[in-house]
């Protein structure tokens, strides 16, 4: 990664930012490569002696969230520290991770979208059905249409979670002792919402998505911009957090 003193002053924000994201995508492709690796390959072995009815990228495509939190969280927790040692201004940092956010969900969510089109393809070959679970059954995604706007989301899903991960963080690192518990209310209000997105069953904890009763009918443009509100929601209060972190609360 680049030097800080090596950045401009106006510009080191957003190059860091750029710097984060390509450090950490370099860092876990690896963990990616295995990934869709398993998407792909998993089928294939189970079908030797199951039925395939289940699309495995939309599963791959939700783990992806959790682990999307934890990069925006782990990252956040460690890099307050290193970054305030080496001369970057906590609002330098706040913007840094913003760009970093916007590029890793751009990233996967492009990865992912591609990933369920060619899986279409895939699956249309091997004559399985690319299906998601859904109000207790099986239901196939669709058309070509419907598969390419049921992927199209998951840039904005990422982004949702990224900021829910980054909130946690810097609550974490800025309360240490009681930071992490506002990861009960920020879980319950995302994973709500996207359980509410295609009224699907999402991996993860069931409890959480609790408001779903409420939000189960207000349609999917209205899910989505509830999903936009509420990243933007927690984008600016991890900043607001990051900023006012003291800068004696933690040794480098």
């Amino acid at each position: 990664m680049l030097a800080l003193q090596n950045l401009t002053l106006p510009n080191r924000r957003f190059t860091l930012g750029l710097g984060i994201a390509q450090a950490a995508l370099n860092y876990f492709k690896y963990w990616i490569i295995a990934a869709v690796a398993i998407a792909f390959l998993g089928p294939l072995s189970l079908s030797q002696y199951n039925e395939i009815d289940l699309s495995t990228w939309f599963y791959t495509a939700n783990i992806a969230k959790w682990f999307t939190a934890f990069v925006a969280g782990g990252f956040l927790y460690v890099l307050v520290p290193n970054m305030i040692a080496t001369g970057m201004t906590r609002r330098e940092l706040s913007v840094a991770m913003g760009v970093f956010g916007l590029l890793w969900s751009a990233a996967l969510g492009v990865l992912v979208f591609a990933g369920l089109l060619i899986e279409r393809v895939y699956y249309g070959a091997m004559d399985w059905t690319q299906g998601i679970q859904a109000d207790n059954a099986t239901t196939a995604i669709g058309t070509w249409g419907e598969t390419a706007a049921f992927a199209a989301v998951y840039p904005l899903l990422y982004l949702a979670y990224f900021a829910a991960g980054a909130l946690i963080g810097a609550a974490a690192y800025r309360w240490q002792s009681s930071g992490w518990l506002l990861l009960f209310p920020v879980l319950v209000v995302v994973f709500s919402l996207d359980n509410a997105v295609y009224d699907t069953e999402p991996f993860g904890p069931s409890w959480a998505g609790v408001l779903g009763r409420f939000i189960d009918d207000w349609g999917r443009g209205l899910v989505l911009t509830g999903i936009a509100v509420v990243a933007a929601g927690l984008a600016i209060a991890s900043r607001r957090i990051l900023i006012d972190i003291p800068l004696h609360s933690k040794k480098a």
